[in-house]
């Protein structure tokens, strides 16, 4: 099975070792605009870790090292710039506008790797995008 993860589901791998290992089986991609999201995230605002009154930042030395070893995992696809504009031309059908774009371009690399599955904790805002199965991580 081909698998596809965004950003949410990255981070979700960051601090859940089941997830992490999802990794360690079948054939995973992302967008390299992932890599930028996942580093502006986690060294900016962080994120609230479930039973943790603190959130977690990471250095970004760290946050580098974990992409890294993250990257190791997955092969990147990314959109041409025509298919890019052409997405564009196609985004008011789709109801795409606004920062809801970032999901539509990983909705649109998932469907260029031919994936079966994305993994996102933002199901709501990717199913009515694709016809891909899409999943908790």
């Amino acid at each position: 099975m081909k698998v596809y993860w965004d950003t949410a589901a990255v981070i979700n791998a960051l601090v859940s070792k089941p997830v992490w290992d999802r990794l360690a089986t079948e054939e995973h991609f992302t967008r390299l605009h992932m890599f930028s999201e996942f580093f502006s995230i986690m060294t900016g605002r962080g994120i609230q870790v479930k039973g943790q009154s603190a959130r977690l930042v990471m250095s970004t030395t760290d946050a580098a090292i974990w992409l890294r070893k993250f990257s190791s995992k997955v092969k990147l696809v990314d959109l041409e710039l025509s298919e890019t504009l052409d997405a564009f031309e196609k985004a008011a059908r789709k109801g795409v506008m606004g920062r809801r774009v970032y999901d539509y371009g990983h909705v649109l690399g998932a469907e260029k790797a031919g994936t079966d599955v994305i993994l996102t904790r933002n199901t709501a805002d990717f199913i009515p995008l694709t016809s891909q199965a899409v999943q908790w991580p």
